[in-house]
């Protein structure tokens, strides 16, 4: 999300590996944890999906705002105790209306700590070493916690156990980091940046609906959590070692450039929709992993933006919500009636902006060429 590029010196190192799985912990825990006690709690209103919504809106308005470059560490860590603690006010609160309110609650909270984690990062996951192995620790973390030994699944223990030491680990990384970073470049990124996070965010919390294809297949919880965590921590970790493996055994040794990373997964998206369609299970198992495949390539690309000109912050904001949250409150008000077409209608919405976006991106580049081709003729 940063400008800066600077890599962390050796006596921080391990505090820079630290904090990035504390950040991948918080962003796993939050697509879990939340959609399960949406669920849980037995919400009417848009199929109990509200609670992930509300905390990935929060997170999009957030982030990469002033206030969450300029805020204190103090409030990072503050932000991270109340998470840690509000995991367990819906289980104090005995009646089911202010149950869901302070679920609500922690939502917004546990979104505001998210956009600040991920607005003062300075590196990528994918850029500090040859293996990205964070989201794969934080995958096991989550998953141990999510089930400790002993308790049942809506038992907070684990997770706010879990919650307060990534609040102390991310506290203290942005307290002895080597300066702050100034400028987001998401903040005014095109729409094709916004499009696998959506998918990717899509699948995510529409895990405990029980009326989407991946309850279809006969799973059961256990792997369902165990499948999405695959989707979204491992997919990108190893498509980041194929596309290492790549570069090293081409004749041009040179890695993808960032737009044609951003074609691919446009492009996976495009697939991944049409296969949605379907109503075999080989369709919907395609349907699940070409996005995800999609969100993989995207984490992978450079950050900076690509492909013609930026939108302005709040064109890409209003976009944002609209592809992610909205559309999951959508899913989650037609999927009573129905079923699994919502979210393959969702998909294909997606699928389609992919498409038209993979098109004008490659007609804003093959004219570039031509003007260059023309140009130098003349010469």
């Amino acid at each position: 999300m940063s400008e800066a590029t600077a890599r962390p010196g050796l006596n921080g190192a391990w505090l820079a590996h630290a904090g990035e799985v504390a950040q991948w912990t918080v962003l796993l825990l939050g697509w879990l944890w939340l959609g399960e006690q949406g669920m849980r709690l037995g919400w009417s209103v848009a199929s109990g999906v509200l609670a992930v919504a509300v905390w990935w809106a929060a997170r999009i308005v957030c982030r990469g705002s002033g206030w969450a470059f300029q805020s204190a560490s103090s409030v990072m860590g503050a932000c991270g105790l109340l998470t840690a603690c509000g995991v367990w006010l819906p289980e104090l609160l005995a009646r089911p209306a202010a149950a869901h309110a302070g679920l609500l609650v922690l939502a917004v909270v546990w979104g505001l700590w998210s956009a600040l984690i991920e607005t003062r990062t300075q590196v990528s996951t994918f850029q500090m070493g040859r293996v990205a192995w964070h989201p794969l620790v934080a995958a096991g973390l989550v998953s141990g916690a999510w089930r400790m030994p002993g308790s049942d699944t809506a038992a907070p223990w684990g997770v706010s156990l879990l919650l307060a030491l990534c609040a102390a680990l991310v506290y203290v990384r942005d307290r002895h980091r080597n300066g702050r970073a100034s400028a987001c470049r998401g903040q005014r990124a095109g729409l094709q940046t916004w499009l696998a996070p959506s998918a990717m965010g899509l699948m995510m919390g529409t895990l405990w609906l029980g009326n989407v294809w991946c309850a279809g297949l006969g799973w059961s919880t256990e792997q369902m959590v165990a499948v999405h965590l695959a989707l979204m921590a491992g997919l990108p970790t190893l498509i980041g070692l194929v596309l290492r493996g790549a570069s090293r055994f081409s004749e041009s040794s040179e890695p993808l450039s960032s737009d044609q990373l951003t074609h691919a997964s446009l492009g996976l998206l495009c697939l991944g929709a049409i296969m949605g369609l379907g109503n075999s299970a080989a369709s919907s198992v395609l349907a699940m992993l070409l996005p995800s495949l999609g969100w993989a390539v995207h984490c992978n690309r450079h950050r900076s933006p690509v492909g013609g000109a930026l939108m302005r912050s709040y064109a890409t904001r209003g976009m944002a919500l609209l592809m992610g949250p909205v559309l999951l409150v959508g899913v989650g008000l037609a999927s009573p009636l129905q079923g699994p077409v919502a979210v393959q209608l969702a998909l294909a919405v997606l699928g389609a902006l992919a498409a038209w976006q993979a098109s004008a991106l490659w007609w804003r580049t093959h004219t570039r060429w031509r003007q260059s081709a023309l140009l130098a003729i003349q010469r």
